[in-house]
């Protein structure tokens, strides 16, 4: 088996390519998250058997997104790891080094250890709708507090206007 590690970022993405054995395959490499980036990605994957080939990365907020989704749309095998888990790998370690190109070399352990979960489309969707309602969450949030707000900016400036509509203030004749 041949495991790719890559340590998100929001622009630059470090990546490691490593077999089972611990042999260095494909030596650690930046790209970015473009196009440019995603051609760099896919020229040093050719080098990997793609059957034998797993990819790891940190569950990372939304930047991972782009990513993944460009890696299961070329057919691959993506897993996400749980950062708690390179976090520890670290620890155990005699130098607790953090840097991108280690951090990359912690995620392919991660992977030869077993611990992640497979990335299927179904996974990915289910991601992006949870962003979705917590988007909703907070422009729901943002609305009612605006709302108080505005009552008390026409409750200092004029007071009569609440009880003139029986619906309250925040219907569109009001506004």
């Amino acid at each position: 088996m041949t495991y790719l590690g890559i340590d998100i970022a929001k622009s630059t993405h470090v990546a490691t390519g490593i077999n089972a054995d611990g042999q260095i395959l494909i030596p650690t490499f930046s790209f970015k998250n473009d196009a440019a980036g995603f051609a760099l990605l896919d020229e040093k994957l050719a080098l990997l058997p793609k059957d034998q080939l797993l990819i790891g990365l940190e569950s990372t907020a939304h930047y991972a997104e782009n990513v993944i989704a460009h890696l299961l749309k070329h057919g691959f095998q993506v897993a996400f790891i749980n950062p708690l888990q390179t976090a520890s790998l670290r620890n155990a370690g005699i130098r607790k080094t953090k840097t991108d190109k280690v951090d990359s070399i912690l995620i392919v352990k991660a992977l030869i250890l077993g611990n992640f979960i497979h990335l299927r489309q179904r996974e990915i969707d289910v991601v992006t709708l949870r962003g979705l309602c917590r988007s909703r969450r907070n422009v729901i949030k943002l609305r009612t507090r605006s709302k108080i707000q505005l009552a008390s900016f026409v409750d200092q400036l004029f007071p009569e206007l609440n009880t003139f509509f029986r619906s309250g203030l925040h219907i569109n004749t009001s506004y």
